[in-house]
């Protein structure tokens, strides 16, 4: 018998975590959009009740956050596998999610080294979740052969 999220060692903490860490992705996207609005940084700082200051780093962090695409539940794998372990939805759409997920190539070294920074959106981003016990190596495994047809 498997132990659940909940039962392992800090599985309770990971997933507050991940509430806020997703908690705090979605107030950064809600501020970028106030922007793309038209609204400036003071006008919103105003309606969030933050100073301008506060608006202006937050936007410079939004600026590396991805865009969640259409149809799914996130911007990355990861993403959405952290949404997952926060217990917005169950296995299966998790699995559908990480099938369907246009994957981009892992990065590539420059020939002189072996250091190598994966962009975000690769298959990396799973095996990550895995690391983070955000997900468990049966969903892994479930999604690798769908993705494969085995």
């Amino acid at each position: 018998m498997t132990a659940t999220k909940m039962d392992r060692p800090g599985g309770r903490v990971r997933q507050l975590r991940s509430r806020r860490d997703l908690l705090e992705l979605e107030i950064r996207r809600e501020v970028k959009q106030f922007r793309r609005d038209g609204l400036s940084e003071r006008k919103i700082a105003a309606l969030v009740e933050v100073s301008q200051p506060t608006i202006h780093q937050m936007l410079e962090v939004a600026d590396r956050d991805p865009d969640p695409l259409e149809g799914f539940k996130g911007a990355t794998p990861l993403e959405i596998c952290q949404r997952y372990d926060a217990g917005e939805f169950g296995r299966e759409e998790l699995v559908d999610q990480l099938t369907r997920f246009p994957y981009v190539e892992g990065g590539t070294t420059d020939g002189h080294d072996s250091l190598i920074v994966d962009p975000p959106g690769t298959w990396s981003e799973v095996s990550q979740a895995i690391e983070r016990g955000l997900i468990d190596e049966d969903v892994y495994e479930d999604v690798f052969n769908r993705r494969h047809a085995l």
